[in-house]
């Protein structure tokens, strides 16, 4: 009990508790926030959904793409690789999506993607098509850019940014650091 009334002793445990409060509200306000921006990348809100269902369709129109290249393009001839490329590359894609959550990785991935499936594209604008695989092709192409563009327009950047600028600020600068990374943006 003599501790208790002790000045100093009281107040450096007066000083602890301010410091520990402080740093458990900065924690509880942060982790929140940076979870929801996740889950904005992942699932989306309510109107759009998240970046990762716009890559995965890009994935599926990119393997629709192979399909109609197979049409044309036997396992022996040249041009073959460019299939395989791009059957690696949405392989990449889904390897980084299912990893840890790094928006860079996944956009490399996304990135190699979109440049193996423009890559198949003029090689198969190239040869002789029916219509119908032309059309389809065409319609492929254009989903791809749709959903590009979808992906460009998404709130994540900046809810990412806002996160990363309340993370820089007072107190949580100091206080949430340790417990909080910045987030990456999808760019």
């Amino acid at each position: 009990m003599d501790a208790l009334h002790n000045r100093v002793i009281a107040g450096f445990l007066c000083l602890l508790i301010i410091i520990t409060s402080s740093v458990l509200g900065v924690v509880s306000t942060l982790m929140p926030m940076r979870a929801q921006v996740i889950e904005l990348f992942h699932i989306g809100e309510r109107r759009t959904p998240g970046i990762v269902s716009d890559l995965n369709e890009i994935s599926a129109q990119a393997f629709n793409l192979t399909v109609i290249a197979r049409r044309y393009i036997a396992p022996g001839d040249f041009e073959y690789y460019n299939i395989t490329w791009v059957l690696h590359a949405r392989d990449d894609l889904a390897a980084a999506m299912q990893g840890s959550f790094s928006p860079r990785e996944i956009r490399d991935a996304h990135d190699n993607l979109i440049s193996m499936a423009h890559v198949l594209n003029f090689e198969l604008s190239r040869m002789e098509l029916s219509d119908q695989d032309q059309n389809l092709m065409a319609a492929i192409m254009a989903e791809i850019s749709s959903r590009m563009s979808l992906i460009s327009q998404s709130p994540y950047n900046q809810a990412a940014f806002n996160f990363n600028q309340s993370l820089s600020r007072f107190p949580a600068n100091i206080l949430g650091r340790p417990f909080a990374r910045p987030l990456e943006l999808f760019e």
